[in-house]
């Protein structure tokens, strides 16, 4: 929900740095996600998130597949197969199983919402100016931690410390 979204603006990305260093060792703030967004000076908006691309998760099922499915021949016998029986099985059973886990990761990060919703991020890019980077944050509790977490930025000149929800409405 976007009322538990938290959006951090300031005036560089070396203080975006130290603030983030800051929020993640206090105690009272308990984040769901973060999200950094920036405009570049071409006016491109760059995020890096949570969000889990295709690629990726293509990668990872593929290596887990492959394991898995190699380590699973072996166990019913494949290294009793004599001569090269046993590498044959071994290389065949890891393509087979590479093959299966990269289509099932690719569609599981296809499917699966991981990171913040594009309107989300669409509303933020336009507030943004060159050089000024944003966090979003998800927070469990805002409305409990917002007063104390604003006296908390205070010392890094936060342009903005609003949630979402009244930045982009105001």
């Amino acid at each position: 929900m976007s009322g538990d979204i938290l959006m951090v603006i300031f005036p560089s990305r070396g203080v975006l740095t130290r603030a983030l260093n800051r929020i993640a060792n206090l105690d009272y703030v308990d984040i769901k996600r973060a999200a950094v967004v920036a405009k570049a000076a071409s006016g491109e908006t760059v995020i890096l998130d949570d969000d889990l691309s295709p690629d990726q998760g293509g990668i990872a099922g593929g290596t887990l597949g492959a394991a898995m499915t190699m380590l699973g021949v072996a166990q019913l016998g494949a290294l009793a197969l004599p001569g090269v029986g046993a590498i044959i099985a071994l290389g065949t059973a890891a393509l087979i199983g590479g093959l299966l886990g990269r289509a099932t990761g690719r569609f599981a990060a296809n499917f699966l919402d991981f990171g913040f919703r594009p309107e989300q991020i669409d509303s933020l890019s336009e507030r943004l100016q060159a050089g000024h980077p944003a966090l979003l944050l998800e927070l469990k509790n805002i409305d409990e931690v917002l007063p104390q977490l604003r006296e908390d930025l205070k010392a890094f000149r936060c342009e903005m410390v609003e949630p979402l929800r009244t930045a982009v409405a105001g």
